[in-house]
């Protein structure tokens, strides 16, 4: 089972962002309740079918209306069971859009964004985040330096950093609060 984060994982992590961290565990528990892989060992992950959709151009619609479709739907998939079950039938499917459209790890980093992390290609990228929590920690800096967005973490503007981190819509799901409280119970 790969390993979880020390104190001085976190530490090293926010001297590189220049923040705290507070900030940190506060993303982690978002966005993950603080964990990169399950009990079994399984990387965390949620399967967004309406990106699936977005990088088949709705080629599976039809025939796969569980796993593609125009709109993001809330609350699904409704846990990581399903999420997998989804990601491995998408798979079979189209490998690089199954992992395209599928957030990893603890701070459940999008396969799109694998260029942002340093990765050539988003098999590396996946290849990496299932290594440990470590490297999903650093594989997450490069993301936020890449970004830019090390400084809405630090300073604590958690609407425009969720604004940019969960996309446009992150009001409808209060990731701002979200962060909010969680940073206030990480301090």
């Amino acid at each position: 089972m790969p390993t979880t984060l020390t104190l001085t994982d976190f530490q090293q992590a926010a001297a590189r962002l220049r923040t705290g961290v507070a900030e940190i565990k506060a993303v982690t528990e978002v966005e993950s309740n603080g964990r990169g892989f399950d009990s079994v060992g399984r990387i965390i992950i949620r399967f967004e079918p309406h990106k699936f959709h977005e990088y088949t151009k709705g080629k599976y619609d039809g025939t796969h209306p569980s796993l593609s479709f125009p709109q993001r739907r809330k609350n699904y998939p409704v846990d990581l069971n399903q999420s997998w079950d989804l990601y491995n039938i998408a798979k079979t499917l189209d490998l690089t859009a199954t992992r395209l459209a599928t957030s990893f790890g603890m701070f459940q980093i999008m396969g799109s964004n694998f260029p942002s992390c340093g990765c050539k290609t988003v098999g590396e990228f996946v290849t990496k985040m299932c290594k440990s929590e470590a490297v999903q920690l650093d594989l997450f800096c490069r993301l936020l330096l890449d970004w830019r967005l090390d400084d809405e973490l630090r300073n604590h503007q958690w609407a425009t950093f969720a604004k940019f981190y969960n996309g446009a819509g992150f009001r409808q799901l209060h990731y701002d609060t979200k962060l909010q409280n969680a940073y206030a119970k990480h301090l």
